[in-house]
């Protein structure tokens, strides 16, 4: 069985089934909505790149790519202090 996700079309996260709105514009587009935050954000076209909680910024500012990097380096900084004691 196969759970098939929406992506928010504002934000970029994933919308798992029933939660989510959908809006269809005048020229018929589907566009689905996270929550009525993301929905106000679109209609009021704010960018989605500037708002530091969108996926799409955070690409932009390669944010999840550090992030992996910096839990990385903890869990080497740990199984290094851990061998060295013993």
């Amino acid at each position: 069985m196969v759970i098939i996700t929406e992506t928010c079309g504002f934000s970029g996260n994933k919308i798992w089934p029933g939660h989510g709105s959908k809006f269809i514009k005048n020229d018929g587009k589907n566009l689905y909505f996270l929550n009525s935050k993301c929905k106000k954000y679109y209609i009021n076209k704010i960018k989605s790149v500037r708002v530091s909680w969108s996926q799409f910024y955070r690409k932009l500012k390669k944010q999840t790519v550090n992030i992996l990097k910096k839990k990385k380096l903890e869990t080497e900084n740990n199984t290094k202090t851990l061998s060295g004691k013993i």
